[in-house]
């Protein structure tokens, strides 16, 4: 007889574990963001659950020349993120109050090097559109922005034009 129960105790611990990892993954599963770049980039990333994607703007626009160097500016890539990393990324978003922030950001002395973030989570959605990254963009944006491009490993920063 205890033996039975102790097996029954095992087989529901592990029966509710394999519901844990669904949820998880489902959490996982439900995540996009698209970070669009404006100035003379013109670029997105898309992170679709664990896959992150970068999209250049059109070769026959090429502002930057075709330097070896710059040329992976040009080349569409992607790149797979660890469920670590998808989760770190999650946690951010969802103790930063994403969905409080503004639909617009406008600075005077813009730049015009724009930002906008669109974000789906779960059964939410919001775009979010800063005229210059730099001026009075929330730091959360500059985050996003900053920790897709780590992530995405090509070290495609932005290039600020001198001046």
């Amino acid at each position: 007889m205890k033996k039975l129960i102790l097996f029954l105790f095992i087989i529901t611990f592990l029966i509710n574990c394999s519901r844990n990892i669904e949820k998880k993954d489902a959490i996982l599963n439900s995540i996009e963001i698209k970070l669009e770049r404006g100035a003379f980039h013109y670029d997105t990333f898309i992170l679709k659950d664990t896959l992150l994607s970068f999209y250049p703007e059109k070769l026959s626009n090429n502002a930057l020349g075709n330097e070896s160097e710059l040329a992976k500016y040009y080349q569409k890539s992607e790149q797979y993120i660890s469920k670590t990393q998808l989760m770190n990324l999650i946690q951010k978003i969802e103790t930063s109050n994403i969905w409080n922030l503004n639909e617009n950001y406008s600075c005077e002395s813009s730049c015009t090097s724009n930002l906008t973030v669109h974000i789906k989570y779960k059964e939410q959605q919001k775009t979010i559109t800063c005229e210059d990254y730099k001026c009075d963009c929330p730091e959360l944006l500059q985050y996003l922005e900053n920790e897709l491009i780590k992530l995405h490993g090509k070290d495609l920063k932005r290039i600020d034009l001198p001046g």
